[in-house]
């Protein structure tokens, strides 16, 4: 019994303490719409007076990103919406009482106007915040298209960037339905190629259904479809090649990021390098474009080999030429220390997946994680 009384007074006395902190939190959310009230007010004032004008400074966001460590998204939201404030004066209002998040009004202001404006304040002091974004977003499609005008050119973008924090390279954006579908029908065909196993293209290849899940190693084998068409076309412009910086102990991507070793290792077994000339991270000289592996070694390859040498896998497109023995750790550039692998099990084996073994005069031996294959002699003569 009094066990069961113990339970009861801890269980309320938790209650109690939880209902005290939602009780602070709001309170505090209040204080700080209040505040971004505010700020924003000082900022309309700011801007209006132009005082942000100052060397390099093209508008109030970039002084914002330069004084106040903001995004210049985040600085040309608020400048927006700052802007929008003065002719509101009811929602102001209820923004500085901390009726109104920074949340809604920066959704409101895109559809308020002083004809309306008593019916979104209240409206933006009942509803969640999250349906106040849909209705925002409705309404303006709607008024958009009563208008016939379209979406503004800026969100129809594709942009990309080098990730400061890991190196990799982020592509996001969107594009109008009808360049997705050109897009949709260029990956569904190069991911096709890409796991092809056979030399020709048969007649149910035709048909191929949008690609699903992860599209980068099709968007790569893209990449490469229209590298080497465009260097097979006669023109009077060169090409675009793909070029890495080998610089002493390291590999980089001009304006990128150092690649790290497994993924460097990758990239000098089979690339075509500019070795440069570098002192403290500037470039003195760039020497001629060098291929490791030369065109008649990869001939030689393409005939012995013809396909990816990966037991199980069989495809016939996007081959690189592997040392076995890497290239970077000093490995001979011939015909006993090269396989063929697609690009696919080319990275798997760099990142430790699976390993092959050299046995001589072209013979080679895969080992994975799990099992262990027979060795597969590579003299298999000329095709005829």
């Amino acid at each position: 019994m009094n066990a069961t009384l113990i339970d009861e007074e801890t269980r309320s006395s938790t209650r109690d303490g939880v209902e005290q902190l939602g009780t602070e939190i709001c309170a505090l959310a209040g204080q700080i719409a209040a505040a971004t009230a505010r700020f924003l007010t000082l900022l309309a004032k700011f801007d209006e007076d132009r005082g942000w004008t100052g060397p390099g400074l093209h508008s109030c966001a970039h002084w914002l990103s330069w004084k106040c460590g903001m995004s210049l998204h985040t600085g040309r939201e608020y400048v927006r919406v700052a802007k929008a404030l003065r002719s509101l004066p009811e929602m102001r209002k209820a923004f500085e009482q901390g009726r109104l998040s920074y949340s809604k009004v920066r959704a409101l202001t895109r559809i308020t106007t002083p004809s309306n404006e008593k019916q979104m304040v209240r409206f933006g002091c009942e509803a969640p915040a999250a349906q106040i974004d849909r209705l925002a977003a409705g309404l303006r499609k709607a008024t958009d298209n009563e208008s016939g005008k379209t979406k503004a050119p800026e969100h129809l973008q594709v942009r990309w960037h080098w990730d400061s924090n890991t190196g990799e390279f982020v592509i996001k954006g969107r594009l109008p339905a009808q360049d997705g579908a050109r897009i949709l029908a260029a990956l569904a065909l190069a991911e096709r190629e890409r796991t092809r196993t056979t030399a020709t293209v048969t007649a149910d290849e035709t048909a191929t259904k949008n690609p699903v899940g992860n599209i980068g190693p099709g968007l790569v084998a893209m990449a490469e479809l229209a590298t080497a068409a465009a260097a097979d076309r006669p023109s009077k412009a060169a090409a675009n090649e793909v070029v890495f910086f080998h610089e002493a102990d390291s590999v980089r991507i001009p304006s990128g990021p150092v690649l790290s070793e497994n993924d460097a290792e990758e990239v000098l077994c089979n690339a075509k390098l500019r070795l440069g000339t570098t002192k403290d991270g500037c470039v003195l000289n760039l020497g001629r474009r060098t291929r490791v592996v030369s065109a008649k070694q990869m001939l030689a390859l393409n005939y012995r080999d013809g396909c990816c040498r990966t037991p199980g896998c069989g495809r016939t497109r996007f081959l690189h030429a592997h040392h076995v023995k890497f290239w970077g750790r000093g490995g001979n550039t011939d015909l006993d220390n090269l396989i063929m692998l697609c690009g696919t099990c080319h990275r798997a084996l760099h990142d430790g997946q699976f390993t092959i073994t050299a046995l001589g005069e072209q013979k080679f031996e895969s080992l994975c994680r799990r099992r262990r294959h027979r060795p597969s002699t590579a003299n298999r003569g000329v095709r005829r």
